[in-house]
């Protein structure tokens, strides 16, 4: 059975959704809308996504979940005006924040699709995925240092992903990265040629949706653990406090204390 919803906001039109919400076959998929854009996220499209992945973990006929981005560019990052309001603090900060962020929060198998640029926000959907196909022509960015932003999931997102040595040369430098170097940091599973990326990844996620939900559920649930995230309440809680904390100490210009 398929069902679709098109969530929408000031951020698209009825004829042009800012946010894809489908579930099709076992999958839920959410795909970013905003090819005119490059697909820039807003702080109404950071609802609109957490929406689409509160309701596919709640729907039992989801079974895996799929991250597409519509056009040429998988996400150009934050829209420039998001970026000049979290600036200004004219925006709450807390509220740019996605949900599955927190490794294990969400227990359902996520799979990612990388087409063209992944820049900022579109990195963090990344390394919060647990499998990322890219095309061979995807490039990866991350300038949020260079223009003066701190880029606070990103980092904590990275560091149990890449290392701290890729982590930090790629925001320190803020130079575009190719697929190459993707696939060899760990930030994507496959590489495969531009054309296939949406169905290499939509065939994966079907193929996962077929397995047998509890033993994936469990799966994802001891690798987390053996990660350090077994307590999804708790790491919420703990989440959304680190992020607090790294935010201000940024915005201070302060030196966070390391470990806590």
């Amino acid at each position: 059975m398929t069902t679709k919803s098109e969530v929408a906001g000031s951020t698209g039109s009825e004829a042009a959704p800012a946010v894809l919400h489908d579930v099709r076959g076992g999958v839920g998929s959410i795909t970013l809308n905003r090819p005119g854009k490059r697909n820039a996220v807003t702080p109404e499209m950071f609802d609109l996504f957490n929406a689409a992945m509160q309701s596919h973990e709640a729907d039992a006929a989801v079974r895996a979940i799929l991250i597409l981005g519509e056009g040429a560019a998988f996400c150009a990052g934050g829209d420039l005006g998001m970026i000049d309001a979290a600036n200004k603090g004219t925006v709450d900060a807390e509220a740019l924040d996605l949900d599955f962020f927190q490794p294990g929060l969400i227990t359902k198998p996520i799979i990612c699709g990388i087409s063209g640029a992944c820049v900022g926000e579109g990195v963090a959907i990344a390394l919060a995925s647990d499998i990322v196909i890219c095309g061979r022509s995807a490039r990866f960015a991350l300038p949020e240092v260079a223009l003066g932003i701190p880029p606070v999931d990103i980092p904590l997102l990275a560091a149990r992903r890449l290392g701290a040595n890729h982590i930090l040369e790629a925001l320190l430098t803020g130079a575009w990265k190719d697929s190459h170097w993707a696939d060899k940091t760990g930030l994507v599973n496959e590489v495969v040629d531009d054309e296939l990326v949406a169905a290499t990844a939509s065939a994966l996620a079907q193929k996962i949706a077929g397995l047998p939900t509890s033993v994936v559920a469990l799966v994802k649930s001891l690798v987390y653990e053996a990660r350090g995230c077994a307590d999804p309440a708790a790491l919420r809680s703990q989440g959304a406090a680190r992020r607090s904390r790294l935010r201000q100490a940024a915005i201070d210009g302060s030196t966070p204390t390391q470990g806590r």
